[in-house]
């Protein structure tokens, strides 16, 4: 490719780049592949000569699309966001083509920095303190741009170790280091992310996870017993790593305790606020940074909510030299004039090189400015509340934890199995992607919003998949069993041989229970919600009389809440749910709306039958009967065993509906 011809193709691929991001709902969030469906589709050698720049580029939709996780979609609500923005790309599209490698200040002044004053803005944007900043006569720290926040953890957790090995050389002078490092001991909240854990493997250094809260929190008390319990056991407590937005349910552990606890007992004190720090670009979500003055570092992603793609993680020191002393190598090949006097970030870190991931940063905060910015996290948040709405109204669902910023996590209320079943069937339609946790022995599901795109029309889309699916686990749980009269069941097989119509979906000829067809239904959840459990019950919530809400749809069809209710041998109206189930018909006490049975013949029921109904079971009407060829409202089943008094589900009711 010569630059004649990459001036073409990069328009063209900026072009493809817009038509992918801004046609994401059109596509399926997560992949439907199997492990290694790749390598039948590549050959098993590179090429030797070169290809067309054509096949390479259809080979995208052809061969890599098909595997993606679309992880800008407005239904992608599976771990935590990991955003991207127009201005974070341009600024990655400059960075690449720059490509410097700025490991020391001479190796690119102005990736160094570029970075030092992002760092600062950013510092200063989250209300973080002044000992945090590079520019700023009282402050021994600053800020780098690192990977991840997983990495930010283990530098952390190393220069705390060496510190502390340090400080106990002085009084062991004669000990082996290593020996002095088994000693070490780190704490973290048992709802710690699992690369607390992984730090902790890497670096040697025992890692203790603690109790928390009835809010998920680490508390001061349960940090200071430990501390002193492992002291009596002649361990040396030498890190805290505290999170502000735990992975399960966004939990915040209390800065304003651990703080003093880890000042008094001399630990280093890390804070993990890998999603959550985003958020506090806003005052109103600031109260959970209340003694964050304690902490020694402090670490987030704006690659999770800020939209400024991966790589980019913000991680600031208190204390730069602890850093410097831990990462320092100093070959003479990486030395310069201003060595010393200028910063070298390759003593901040791990690896040498860096990238100039300053470059977007710069280009987000700039192009939204801090008040678009601060929309964004807002609007994020309502629409996680508007989705908790949702989940609370409805009677099958239970939110085990408190909602905080955009994560949500939910479950069906029952046993685990049913809850693991809706996330399984979830993911397996590929129309919105969710992942599970663990709290307290619960199978929970998290619902996060990630998206700068979701709207409430997501939303509400999203969580119509999701009742659907709990009313079909409910359905498998709560399958009815009814046992029908000789009696009863001589009038039906009498009165017709071979139902037809809606009948005919539920019986075969023998009368045997047929699986109804199913139907995708949608309802607005200002309503009552999907309620299939409560048939149980030996009487629905009645509805007051009122006009037609347009609450609920069926596609491709007339919406039935716009009709009026059948009459009742009691007079009364009631308004239910029917559902396809892959068991009996059962009808909710919800106002939900009704789906199709009869496809697009309606009813073909003959009078003759009717006529043949004992008048103690007809609780229809027949001229109400007939005014209805497709689209019909019953009483449930528990008000119809009390209607018709046989305390029987009613079966020449079930042989007609």
């Amino acid at each position: 490719m010569d630059q004649e011809e990459y001036r073409q193709r990069g328009k063209e691929m900026v072009d493809y780049i817009f038509q992918y991001l801004t046609t994401l709902r059109e596509r399926r969030v997560s992949p439907d592949v199997k492990p290694g469906y790749m390598r039948d589709q590549l050959p098993h050698r590179a090429p030797l000569e070169s290809e067309s720049w054509d096949n390479i580029f259809q080979d995208i939709e052809k061969i890599v699309m098909p595997g993606v996780v679309h992880w800008q979609s407005p239904h992608m609500h599976a771990y935590f966001p990991a955003l991207t923005s127009w201005p974070s790309l341009l600024g990655d599209m400059l960075a690449d083509a720059i490509n410097c490698l700025g490991f020391t200040w001479a190796s690119s002044p102005a990736c160094t920095e570029l970075e030092m004053n992002v760092m600062d803005w950013l510092a200063q944007m989250l209300g973080l303190p002044d000992m945090f900043l590079h520019y700023h006569p009282d402050s021994r720290g600053g800020g780098i741009l690192q990977s991840t926040v997983s990495e930010s953890t283990l530098v952390a957790l190393l220069a705390a170790r060496k510190n502390k090995i340090l400080e106990m050389k002085t009084l062991e002078p004669d000990t082996d280091e290593s020996t002095l490092n088994s000693r070490l001991i780190a704490y973290a909240s048992d709802q710690a992310h699992s690369s607390v854990e992984k730090a902790g493997l890497i670096s040697l250094v025992k890692v203790r996870f603690l109790p928390v809260d009835e809010n998920f929190s680490l508390r001061g008390e349960t940090l200071r017993e430990a501390i002193e319990n492992d002291r009596s056991s002649g361990l040396v407590p030498v890190f805290v790593c505290a999170t502000l937005g735990t992975t399960g349910v966004c939990a915040f552990d209390n800065l304003e305790e651990l703080g003093p606890v880890c000042a008094k007992e001399g630990l280093w004190l890390h804070i993990d606020a890998a999603y959550a720090g985003t958020a506090f670009l806003c005052p109103e979500f600031r109260p959970f940074l209340k003694g964050v003055e304690h902490s020694d570092s402090f670490t987030f992603n704006p690659s999770k909510w800020m939209m400024v793609h991966f790589d980019c993680t913000a991680f600031w020191v208190k204390d730069k030299c602890k850093l410097q002393q831990t990462f320092s190598v100093n070959p003479i090949y990486l030395r310069h004039p201003n060595s010393g006097s200028a910063t070298d970030f390759m003593h901040w870190q791990i690896p040498l090189s860096r990238r100039f991931r300053s470059l977007k940063l710069w280009f987000v905060i700039r192009s939204f400015g801090v008040k678009k910015l601060q929309a964004h996290v807002r609007h994020g948040t309502e629409m996680a509340k508007y989705f908790e709405s949702l989940v609370r109204g409805d009677p099958l669902f239970e939110i085990p934890a408190k909602r905080h910023l955009g994560l949500v996590v939910f479950r069906l209320k029952g046993p685990n199995w049913m809850t693991e079943k809706v996330l399984k069937d979830l993911n397996k339609s590929g129309s919105l992607f969710l992942i599970p946790a663990m709290i307290q022995d619960k199978f929970i599901i998290r619902f996060t919003v990630t998206s700068q795109f979701t709207t409430q029309k997501d939303i509400l889309r999203d969580w119509g998949l999701i009742q659907h699916a709990a009313v079909q686990v409910f359905d498998l749980h709560h399958s009815p069993k009814p046992v029908i009269s000789e009696e009863v069941h001589s009038v039906i097989s009498k009165s017709s041989p071979k139902p037809t119509g809606v009948a005919s979906h539920f019986f075969l000829e023998k009368g045997e229970r047929r699986t109804p067809l199913p139907r995708r239904v949608t309802a607005q959840p200002r309503r009552a919600s999907l309620s299939s459990a409560r048939w149980l019950s030996t009487e629905c919530a009645r509805v007051p009389e009122e006009p037609p809400l347009e609450d609920t749809f069926v596609e491709d069809g007339v919406n039935a809440a716009s009709l009026s209710n059948l009459p009742a041998h009691n007079k009364k109206k009631t308004r239910s749910l029917s559902v396809p189930t892959a068991g009996l018909w059962e009808p909710s006490c919800s106002k939900a709306a009704s789906f199709e049975g009869a496809g697009n013949s309606g009813f073909h029921t003959p009078e003759k039958f009717l006529s043949k109904l004992p008048e103690e079971v007809l609780m229809l009407e027949k001229s109400a009967f007939k005014k209805f060829l497709k689209f019909y409202r019953v009483p449930s089943f528990p008000e119809c065993t009390v209607q018709c008094g046989l305390q029987l589900p009613c079966c020449p009711l079930q042989a007609i509906v």
